[in-house]
C-alpha cells in the first residue's frame, strides 16, 4: 500500500510539474514569437546637393520605400566615394537579396551644377535603387518596442525577417512571492522555426554572416520572468 501511495504521489507531482511547465512555454511562446530575427539592412538618402530641385522631388518620390545606394560622380567620371568598403559591402547585401528574389535592381541619375558663376554641369549622382517585390513584402514583420525606441520614431516595422524563436524546452524555474504577486524565474532552451528558404540562396548567408551565427548558435538558453495573473502565467509584469 506504501508503495501505491509512493507512486500515485510521483505521479501526481509529475502532472503538476509538467503542467506548469506548459503553461510557461506557452506564456513565453506568446512573448518570443513577436520577436522575429532580422537582416539590419541600411539605405542612403537621395542626396541631390545642387541637382535640379524638381529632379530631386520627383526621384524622392519614385524611390519612395526603396533601398538606394548614392555614388556621387566628377565631371570627370571620378567617384568622391569616401567609403569604399563600406559602399562595396551594401552592394553585395543588396543584390545578394535581388539574387533571392526579395529586390529588384535599378539606376537613376541627376546631374550636379556648379553653385558660383554660370550653371554649368560638373558631375552628376548615380543612384542604384533596390525595390521590394512582392516577396520581400512579404518577409515584413511587426515587432514589440520599448517606450524608449517608440519615442525615437521606431514603430516596430522590420524587413527581411528569416525565422522566429520557440520554446524547446523548460531547464529549469524557481518561483517566489514579491510585492504581492506571484511569480517565476524561468530559464529555457529554444530553437528557430519558419525558417525561411531565401537565406540559403546563393550568396546571401556570405554577404550576412549573422545569418549563421544566430542560427547555428551552440547556446540558445535565456531567462525571463513571469507573473501569475487570473488568466494564467504571463510575461507582462
Amino acid at each position: 500500500m506504501k508503495k501505491i501511495l509512493v507512486s500515485l504521489t510521483a505521479v501526481s507531482i509529475c502532472l503538476v510539474a509538467c503542467g506548469k511547465e506548459s503553461d510557461f512555454k506557452k506564456a513565453i511562446n506568446e512573448k518570443i514569437s513577436k520577436a522575429p530575427v532580422c537582416l539590419n539592412v541600411s539605405s542612403d538618402s537621395i542626396d541631390g546637393s545642387y541637382t535640379n530641385d524638381d529632379d530631386l522631388k520627383k526621384l524622392k518620390a519614385k524611390t519612395a520605400g526603396a533601398y538606394v545606394i548614392s555614388q556621387h560622380y566628377d565631371e570627370a567620371g571620378k567617384n568622391s566615394d569616401y567609403s569604399p568598403e563600406q559602399t562595396k559591402n551594401k552592394f553585395v547585401q543588396l543584390d545578394s537579396l535581388t539574387g533571392a528574389g526579395l529586390l529588384t535592381k535599378s539606376t537613376e541619375s541627376l546631374v550636379t551644377y556648379s553653385v558660383w558663376g554660370e550653371k554649368k554641369a560638373n558631375g552628376f549622382y548615380k543612384y542604384t535603387i533596390y525595390t521590394l517585390t512582392d516577396a520581400g513584402k512579404a518577409t515584413a514583420a511587426k515587432v514589440e518596442t520599448n517606450s524608449m525606441s517608440a519615442m525615437f520614431g521606431d514603430t516596430g516595422q522590420r524587413i527581411f525577417c528569416y525565422a522566429h524563436p520557440m520554446v524547446e524546452q523548460i531547464e529549469n524555474y524557481t518561483e517566489a512571492d514579491n510585492s504581492g504577486y506571484h511569480m517565476a524565474e524561468v530559464k529555457y532552451s529554444y530553437k528557430y522555426v519558419d525558417v525561411a528558404d531565401w537565406i540559403n540562396k546563393a550568396g546571401v548567408k556570405e554577404a550576412f554572416p549573422v545569418i549563421a551565427k544566430t542560427l547555428d548558435d551552440t547556446d540558445k538558453t535565456s531567462k525571463t520572468t513571469l507573473v501569475k495573473t487570473n488568466n494564467g502565467w504571463s510575461t507582462d509584469l
